[in-house]
């Protein structure tokens, strides 16, 4: 038995490549695992797995740890009108976008802001995912990029991705109900990853001039 740490906001072919790395599966057994699951619904958590697990059984684990942790969330979106797939494609986002758990409820309600006022979301991690290729998962973005043909690219369609871009932990898929209630409809982090919201694209440009141009 080996035990295998997978951390929040994973693609699932790099679970499947950790995962791969301490049990030394086969490669037909790594694809197999990929083919059994979704993403968005592999729980990240500490998992003490047989070497001989097939890819099914170690995706049945992830599976059943996510439906056990995730329930009574599931329950608190429904009672706020919020979809299961939405909860997890919104919680996807603010995974890859917060630098940390404190962030996670102004994000989402940022997020929330912008959908509402059809306004395109413009997350870089969509594009990333859309881009992302074995050996370089989540991809540093140059300008044209921002123009890559993608459903899952939120520069170029309005409203969430056709599907969720990571595995999420409790907190982000928290985030998403609980949404801290604001004006904002911009932010960015600086350098030390600190994150400045802005209620105007005026503001946020003079954010970008603050705190990214040096």
């Amino acid at each position: 038995q080996k035990w295998v740490v997978i951390p929040e906001g994973l693609r699932k072919e790099e679970i499947a490549e950790m995962v791969q790395e301490k049990i030394g599966w086969p490669e037909v057994e790594e694809r197999r695992f990929l083919s059994w699951t979704k993403e968005g619904y592999l729980f990240p958590d500490t998992y003490l797995l047989n070497i001989d697990y097939t890819g099914q059984e170690v995706a049945d684990r992830m599976k059943n740890k996510f439906n056990e942790e995730v329930a009574d969330l599931f329950k608190e979106a429904e009672e706020n009108n919020i979809l299961n797939d939405t909860l997890i494609v919104l919680a996807s986002l603010i995974q890859r976008e917060a630098g940390n758990e404190e962030q996670m409820p102004l994000i989402a309600g940022i997020i929330w802001n912008r959908w509402l006022q059809d306004m395109k979301f413009e997350i870089d991690a969509t594009v990333q995912y859309a881009l992302g290729e074995p050996g370089n998962w989540w991809p540093k973005i140059k300008p044209e990029d921002y123009k890559t043909d993608s459903p899952y690219n939120t520069y170029r369609h309005t409203g969430r991705p056709p599907a969720p871009i990571c595995n999420p932990g409790l907190a982000a898929i928290d985030a998403v109900i609980n949404s801290e209630d604001s004006e904002y409809l911009y932010y960015l982090h600086d350098s030390e990853g600190q994150i400045h919201p802005a209620k105007t694209y005026e503001e946020h440009k003079e954010n970008i001039k603050k705190y990214l141009t040096s």
